[in-house]
C-alpha cells in the first residue's frame, strides 16, 4: 500500500466521484480509478460500488476510513516535523482553542512551553469544538482545548478533563442588581437578558434551575455569538448574561462587570483537552498537556 493510494481513496470517499477526486488531486480520472483498483487488489476487498459517475463506499471502505485518515495525518505530521528539524526547529505543536473560556489557560500553558522549549514552532487556531475535532482527525491539529458543549463519544478522539468551568450571571457595574448580595432566581424576574456566545449544553442545567424554582427560563432580548459584543453590552447597558466565569476574570477584577450571586446549583461544563487516539503523542504534546494542568491550578 502506498500513501498516495490512501490519499486517492480519501479524495474519492469525500468527493463521491472519481472525476471530482481527480480534479481535487490534479490528476486524470483514469489515474485515480487505476490507483484505487490497485489498492482494492492489494487489500483483497472492494472499497467502492461504481454507480455510473458516482461511487458508493462499501462496508470495507467504512472500516478502512479511520485508518486511512490516520495514515494521511501522521504522514503529514512527519513531513512537517522533518521540515522543522531541517530548518533548525525542534518540534511543532498545532493547538486548537475553543472560544472564550479556554483562551487564558492555553495562553498560560503556551508561555510555559515557549520558556522551556524556545525552538518549538507553535500554531494556535481558534474555532468551534465540533469543527476543530474534524481538523484534529485530519491531522491539521495536534491537540484541542475547549469547553465540551456537546456530550459525545468518538472512538477516535481521546478527551481528558482539565477541570470544570463555572457559568455565572453577569451584569455591568451600574446594573440595578449589582451589589445586592445573594439573590433568588425569582429576583431576576423582569430583567433584560442578553444570550451569550455558544453556551451550548449548559443551557439544560440553567433551564433545570429555573424549572425547579417554578419559573420559566428568561427569554433573551438580544442574541449574539460575539463575545466582544456581549462584553460591551454588559459594560454599557442594563442587561444580564450567563457566561463562563473564566472568560470575564479580568473584567471582574477591573470591576467593569460584576457577578450576580444566585441561590442555585452551580452551572458547570468540563474543560477538556482532546487528542487523536490512534496517533502517537509526541513529547511536545505531553509537555503541553502537563503545562495545561499546571495552568488550571
Amino acid at each position: 500500500m502506498e500513501s498516495r493510494q490512501v490519499r486517492h481513496f480519501l479524495a474519492a470517499y469525500d468527493a463521491g466521484t472519481f472525476v471530482a477526486a481527480a480534479e481535487q488531486l490534479g490528476l486524470s480520472q483514469q489515474a485515480v480509478s487505476k490507483s484505487i483498483l490497485r489498492l482494492e487488489a492489494q487489500l483483497g476487498v472492494r472499497l467502492f460500488e461504481r454507480d455510473g459517475r458516482r461511487v458508493r463506499p462499501t462496508a470495507y471502505a467504512e472500516l478502512f476510513l479511520p485508518h486511512a485518515r490516520t495514515i494521511a495525518a501522521e504522514t503529514d505530521r512527519f513531513r512537517a516535523d522533518l521540515g522543522d528539524m531541517l530548518g533548525g526547529r525542534h518540534g511543532r505543536l498545532r493547538i486548537g482553542v475553543g472560544p472564550s473560556a479556554a483562551a487564558d489557560v492555553v495562553a498560560s500553558a503556551v508561555k510555559m512551553i515557549t520558556t522551556e522549549r524556545p525552538n518549538v514552532r507553535l500554531s494556535v487556531l481558534a474555532g468551534i469544538y465540533e469543527m476543530m475535532v474534524a481538523d484534529l482527525l485530519l491531522g491539521k491539529l495536534d491537540v484541542v482545548v475547549a469547553v465540551r458543549q456537546v456530550d459525545r463519544n468518538d472512538p477516535l478522539i481521546r478527551e481528558e478533563p482539565l477541570g470544570d468551568i463555572r457559568y455565572v450571571v453577569l451584569a455591568g457595574a451600574n446594573h440595578p442588581l449589582a451589589g445586592r448580595g445573594r439573590l433568588t432566581l425569582a429576583d431576576l424576574k423582569g430583567a433584560r437578558w442578553l444570550a451569550g456566545a455558544n453556551i451550548g449544553a449548559v443551557e439544560q442545567a440553567i433551564e433545570a434551575s429555573f424549572r425547579a424554582a417554578g419559573l420559566p427560563r428568561p427569554r433573551p432580548e438580544i442574541e449574539t455569538t460575539s463575545v466582544i459584543f456581549t462584553l460591551a453590552m454588559l459594560d454599557a447597558g442594563m442587561h444580564l448574561a450567563i457566561l463562563p466565569e473564566m472568560l470575564v476574570a479580568r473584567d471582574l477584577e477591573m470591576r467593569r462587570l460584576v457577578r450576580i450571586d444566585i441561590d442555585a446549583e452551580p452551572w458547570t461544563r468540563p474543560l477538556i483537552v482532546a487528542t487523536r487516539v490512534r496517533a502517537p503523542k509526541p513529547p511536545i504534546v505531553d509537555a503541553f498537556m502537563a503545562s495545561l494542568v499546571e495552568a488550571m491550578r
